[in-house]
């Protein structure tokens, strides 16, 4: 009996060491992320039969219990997830919205309301030389704002770029890190230490990536993706890979197609170009056709009349552009090649003009994750997520800022190209020239060749040396098309423009074309001024013109009116063929396009509005953006924060509990020495018997 007692003693004396061993253990990772709080089990021990009766032996540590909740943590991870996503994404787009900031000094409003004054200006006075050079300042200035505001947009990118590239590192870290200690997990199924890092590294994860959780038997995890990819099976780790923009082809069984699809240009969506009907891709009448989506193959791009539109599948020469996007077909190895054979109805390319986040299924089989709505195959949360949607904005911005531009320099220099400065020319050349002056130019590779029209572009003709108008006449395409006389962009192509000035002002203007540059040289003792054009041909090639470029990025003044401002334009050439110093006809059809409602060009929800009300939109859109953003942060914090409350509960160290735990356990201990020293004077007692 006394050895049971001592034994008891004993036994409570090893318990109590342990339950004090582990109540400091907690107390010293109070602060420890990723530490879960550990307990002690006790239970009581078998008892032993003694004269019929039964005696209890003590207790037994049961197990080292680490608290943990897997349905909290599955909840704390998914908030954590949808924090992370939605902080990325507001930080992401704060600094974008800086570059939109105006006040009363900079920024694009500001710069395209001085240049609305400097026409009103020109408008007043359109004598005036002054006025003449603060329309080309103002104009510039214009321009430089839009050129520095897209390269903002740019940096932007590329540290958005930079940004998915060390998520990307970072969560194949983690996923390597989770498959190493799960490998050692197996086998101890018990080890709390090894359990936190493990879920440590599953919360890291969950801040990247949305993540998923499947606990197995062996004590090791499973570790999926929301969407179902799987990121850690047992000791095996499946990676991700940030894939460049590019082209993939989905054929037929039985297509023997053996072209590629070409682009060129930015977009944040995905394109599919899914042929129609079989052919070559050779833009003959016979070729094949095909239609394009925007968004992943879930709608496609329509025609005004909402029917799907068929493009004619061509080589480089015949690029059809789409939202900003050219295609064309080539062959495998040489985009200016054309393919031998057919392709089917049905084949299909995929086409990514940014790059893309991939789930890596083996080094060499790989899925595009990145986030897309209407896919529920992509990731949707973490901070990879996040920026990839923020880049996804920003490339919104840049193309509707392109637009924009486009929009402006083609309304401005299609009025512009109406007018004629009061001194005549003997000579002028087109800035942009054509892929093929041979094709018809609605067919061209000009950026505004479908805003070509029929109609008709005159000159009026000058004595050299008296300055006597000689009158106004448009060209004829007579006898370039017997019967038709005017021009006709889907008839008529570059040689055809020349052949008529030639035809219709023989010995007086001759018209050239070299490396697809139009070139109007008047002969000796003639000069000429353009006299009015309703085609669009001098603002589609830039002629005559008050602007160069057609996107953000590349719009400017054009070189001639900075090398000389008298030549602007403020008044048009009347019907006996002279331009007034007074006209200000021309400035005033440039003063009137800041009440002109246009549709941007290239987008594919639009309405119909004034330029400045565009560009209102375009900053509106930007701040609405962060503020969706952050309110959606805003509120999945507040989740994720009662979450990780609970789970705080449950798994954290509370140093009031632990103190008490401690004072508890202390007694425990002072209480089994009293036993054994009990036993022990019980033993003495024994012994001394004589």
């Amino acid at each position: 009996m006394l050895n049971l007692i001592m034994n008891i003693g004993a036994g409570a004396l090893r318990n109590a060491q342990s339950a004090i061993s582990v109540c400091s253990d907690n107390v010293a990772n109070a602060s420890t992320d990723g530490y879960s709080r550990r307990t002690v089990d006790t239970v009581t021990s078998d008892s032993i039969y003694v004269s019929s009766l039964s005696l209890g032996t003590g207790a037994d540590i049961e197990t080292i219990t680490r608290q943990m909740d897997r349905f909290v943590e599955r909840q704390w991870l998914t908030a954590n997830s949808d924090v992370s996503y939605w902080n990325s994404r507001t930080e992401s787009l704060y600094s974008v919205e800086s570059l939109f900031d105006e006040d009363d000094s900079y920024g694009l409003s500001t710069a395209l309301g001085d240049f609305w004054s400097s026409i009103n200006g020109l408008t007043e006075y359109p004598d005036s030389s002054a006025s003449r050079e603060e329309l080309l300042a103002s104009a510039q200035t214009l321009a430089s704002t839009l050129s520095t505001l897209n390269a903002g947009l740019d940096e932007s990118l590329l540290a958005l770029e930079d940004a998915m590239a060390d998520a990307v590192e970072e969560a194949n870290t983690l996923i390597q890190g989770i498959a190493e200690v799960n490998g050692e997990i197996i086998g101890k199924e018990d080890d709390p230490v090894l359990a936190d890092q493990r879920d440590q590294l599953i919360r890291e994860l969950s801040s990247i990536v949305d993540v998923s959780v499947q606990y197995n038997e062996n004590g090791s995890v499973t570790v999926l993706t929301a969407e179902g990819q799987t990121l850690v099976d047992g000791t095996l780790g499946r990676y991700f890979g940030l894939e460049p923009a590019g082209a993939e082809a989905v054929l037929t069984p039985d297509s023997a197609f053996d072209g590629q699809v070409y682009f060129e240009g930015d977009h944040n969506g995905e394109l599919v170009v899914e042929f129609t009907s079989s052919g070559l891709a050779d833009g003959s009448a016979t070729a094949a056709t095909y239609r394009v989506s925007l968004d992943g193959g879930q709608t496609w791009v329509t025609d005004d009349s909402g029917a799907p539109m068929d493009f004619t599948a061509s080589g480089v020469e015949n690029k059809v552009t789409v939202e900003g996007v050219s295609l064309w077909f080539g062959t495998a190895s040489d985009p200016t090649a054309t393919p031998g054979t057919d392709a089917e109805a049905g084949d299909a390319f995929i086409i990514t003009p940014k790059s893309t986040v991939h789930w890596f299924r083996t080094t060499s089989d790989s899925v595009n994750v990145t986030p897309l709505e209407g896919e529920d195959n992509r990731l949707s949360g973490g901070s990879l997520a996040g920026i990839a949607s923020a880049r996804d904005s920003v490339l919104e911005y840049a193309k509707e800022l392109d637009a924009l531009a486009q929009e402006l320099a083609w309304q401005v220099n299609y009025a512009y190209s109406q007018g004629a400065s009061t001194e005549p020319l003997t000579y002028a050349s087109a800035n942009l020239g054509v892929n093929n002056a041979a094709l018809p130019l609605a067919q061209t590779d000009l950026t505004f060749a479908d805003r070509l029209s029929t109609g008709n572009l005159s000159l009026a003709l000058y004595d050299e040396t008296t300055g006597d108008a000689l009158g106004v006449t448009a060209l004829d395409f007579s006898s370039v098309t017997p019967g038709q006389a005017s021009f006709d962009p889907e008839v008529h192509s570059l040689d055809d423009v020349a052949q008529a000035v030639n035809d219709t002002f023989p010995g007086q203007v001759t018209a050239t074309v070299t490396n697809g540059v139009l070139v109007l040289t008047a002969q000796s003792g003639t000069t000429f001024s353009f006299a009015g054009d309703s085609t669009g041909l001098l603002a589609a090639t830039e002629t005559n013109v008050l602007l160069n470029g057609d996107d953000a990025s590349s719009l400017s003044v054009d070189s001639r009116l900075k090398a000389d401002s008298s030549l602007v334009a403020a008044g048009a050439v009347d019907a006996q063929g002279v331009v007034a110093s007074s006209d200000n006809s021309v400035a005033q059809l440039l003063a009137d396009l800041q009440s002109t409602d246009v549709v941007l060009e290239g987008l594919t929800s639009n309405s119909s509005q004034t330029l400045d009300e565009h560009l209102h939109s375009l900053a509106a859109l930007v701040g609405q953006d962060v503020d969706q953003s952050a309110r959606q942060h805003s509120y999945a914090d507040t989740l994720a924060q009662s979450i990780n409350d609970r789970s705080e509960e449950i798994s954290g160290v509370n140093l009031d509990e632990e103190m008490t735990l401690l004072m508890r356990w202390q007694q425990s201990y002072e209480a089994a020495a009293t036993l054994i020293q009990t036993a022990n004077e019980m033993f003495d007692v024994i012994l001394s018997l004589k």
